[in-house]
C-alpha cells in the first residue's frame, strides 16, 4: 500500500505540470523524509545515477546524428531508398519506410528522423496524390525504428539503468526493428491495393544505382562503424560513438562540405540541452532506484501479478499491456528510467532473460511514441507536415496494430530476439 501512495504522488505531480526530474525528486525527497533516512543519500545517489560511464556514448550519438541530418545527408538517403523501392505501387509509402531503417543507423531517435525525413517526404508524398494526413502517418509510424535499430540512445539509456549488456541489447534488436519495417511494408502493401496508392516512375539503370549508392554509401559506412566496433568488441559504445561523431563531421566539413562553423554552435547546443536534461532525470530516478530497491519493490510486483495469474506467458502479456498504456501518456525515456529497473528485476526472477525482457520493454516504450494521446511522434509528424494530430491518428492505426503484433510475436518466441545475440557469442 504505501508503494501504491508513492507512485500516486508521482502521477499527480507530473499530471500537474512538474517536469519528470523535478516530480521524480519531489517523490524520492519525500519517500527518504517519512523513512527516517537521513539525507545525505540524497545528493549521494543523485551524482551516482548520472556517474555511468556508458551514459557518455549519448551525446556523442545525439552530436552524431545531428551532424549527419545538417550535412543533408536524407536526401542521399532517399534517393538511395527511391532506387530501391519506390517504383512499386505506394512506392514513396516504401521509400518512406525504408529512409527511416537506414536512417536509424545514424541518428538512434525517433523524433530526429521525423524532423529530417517528414519535411521532405509529407510534400513529395502529397504531390504524388496521398493525403497529407496519411504522409504524416507513414512518416511517425517508421520512425520509431529509430530507437530500436541500433545505435539506439534509449537502449543505451536502459543498459546504464540496469545494467544490461548494451553491445547484447544492440544485437537482441536489429531483428525486431527490421520486422517492424517489414510488417509496416505489409500494411502499405495491402491499403496500396485498396486505396490505389500511385507508382512512381523511377529510370531503374545499373549505372543510376551505383551512382546513387556511391552517393549513400559514405553515409552507410557510419552503422556499420558503430555496430561493427561494439558487436565485435573492438570498441565500447562510447568509444564507437565517438569514432562515430569524428566520421560525421569530417563528412560534413571535409566531402558534403555542408557543415559552417555556426553549424557546430546549434549541433553543441542542442546536444548540451538534450543530454543534460537527461542526466538529471537519471541523477533524481537513481535516488527513487535506490528506495524501490530498498523497499523489495520488485518482490511487490511479483505478488501482484501472482494474484492475478501464475502462468509466466500471461504474467508477460499483462505487463507488456501495462507498458503500451503507461507509453501513451509517459516520455520514453522516463518510462526507461522509473520503470526498467524494477521490471527487469521482477521478470528476471520469473525465469525472463534481461535481453529478452529487455528488448521487449525498448520496443514497446517506441510504439508509445505513436499512440496518443501524448505520442511524441504524432506531434512532430504534425508539425513537420503542418497537418492535425488527429487527421494523423485516423490513419496511424494500422500501423500500431501492425507493430503491437511484431511485440507479441517476440514475446511468445523468443528465439527472435536471441538470434543475432547468440551468433556473435554474446550471449550464451
Amino acid at each position: 500500500m504505501e508503494l501504491l501512495l508513492y507512485f500516486l504522488l508521482l502521477i499527480a505531480l507530473m499530471f500537474l505540470g512538474l517536469p519528470v526530474a523535478l516530480a521524480i525528486g519531489v517523490t524520492a525527497t519525500v519517500w527518504v523524509i517519512a523513512s527516517g533516512i537521513p539525507l545525505v543519500i540524497i545528493p549521494d545517489k543523485f551524482f551516482a545515477g548520472m556517474d555511468a560511464f556508458v551514459l557518455m556514448a549519448i551525446p556523442f550519438f545525439m552530436v552524431a546524428g545531428e551532424a549527419m541530418n545538417r550535412a543533408e545527408v536524407t536526401k542521399k538517403l532517399i534517393a538511395f531508398s527511391n532506387f530501391l523501392v519506390g517504383r512499386f505501387r505506394g512506392g514513396l509509402a516504401y521509400v518512406n519506410i525504408v529512409a527511416s531503417l537506414i536512417f536509424s543507423g545514424i541518428t538512434g531517435a525517433a523524433v530526429a528522423d521525423v524532423s529530417a525525413l517528414g519535411t521532405i517526404f509529407i510534400p513529395s508524398m502529397e504531390k504524388e496524390g496521398y493525403t497529407r494526413a496519411y504522409a504524416a502517418a507513414v512518416t511517425a509510424a517508421s520512425s520509431i525504428v529509430g530507437p530500436i535499430i541500433p545505435p539506439s540512445i534509449v537502449i543505451v539509456l536502459y543498459g546504464a539503468i540496469t545494467g544490461a549488456s548494451v553491445a547484447a541489447m544492440f544485437a537482441a534488436a536489429i531483428v525486431p526493428g527490421l520486422m517492424i519495417g517489414l510488417i509496416q511494408g505489409l500494411v502499405v502493401f495491402v491499403q496500396g491495393r485498396r486505396r490505389h496508392f500511385p507508382r512512381q516512375h523511377v529510370d531503374f539503370t545499373p549505372m543510376q544505382f551505383l551512382i546513387s549508392f556511391k552517393d549513400a554509401s559514405l553515409a552507410l559506412v557510419m552503422p556499420l562503424i558503430i555496430l561493427g566496433g561494439i558487436l565485435f568488441g573492438i570498441t565500447t559504445p562510447t568509444e564507437a560513438a565517438a569514432i562515430a561523431c569524428l566520421y560525421a563531421f569530417i563528412l560534413g566539413v571535409f566531402v558534403y562540405r555542408k557543415l559552417r562553423w555556426n553549424d557546430f554552435l546549434i549541433i553543441f547546443k542542442r546536444a548540451t540541452y538534450q543530454y543534460t536534461s537527461l542526466l538529471v532525470i537519471m541523477g533524481a530516478a537513481s535516488i527513487l532506484g535506490w528506495i524501490l530497491s530498498r523497499s523489495q519493490a520488485h518482490m511487490a510486483l511479483i505478488q501482484l501479478l501472482f494474484g492475478i495469474t501464475r502462468n509466466p506467458q500471461v504474467i508477460l502479456l499483462i505487463v507488456i499491456t501495462f507498458l503500451l498504456f503507461v507509453g501513451t501518456w509517459l516520455e520514453t525515456n522516463a518510462t526507461i528510467v522509473l520503470l526498467g529497473p524494477v521490471l527487469t528485476a521482477a521478470m528476471k526472477l520469473l525465469g525472463f532473460h534481461p535481453v529478452h525482457f529487455g528488448t521487449l520493454m525498448i520496443l514497446t516504450v517506441n510504439i508509445g511514441l505513436i499512440t496518443p494521446p501524448l505520442g511524441v511522434c504524432l506531434f512532430a509528424a504534425s508539425g513537420a507536415g503542418e497537418v492535425e494530430v488527429e487527421s494523423i491518428v485516423k490513419e496511424i492505426w494500422p500501423y500500431i496494430g501492425a507493430s503491437v503484433l511484431v511485440l507479441v510475436l517476440i514475446a511468445l518466441f523468443p528465439g527472435i530476439v536471441f538470434f543475432v545475440p547468440r551468433l556473435l557469442g554474446l550471449i550464451p
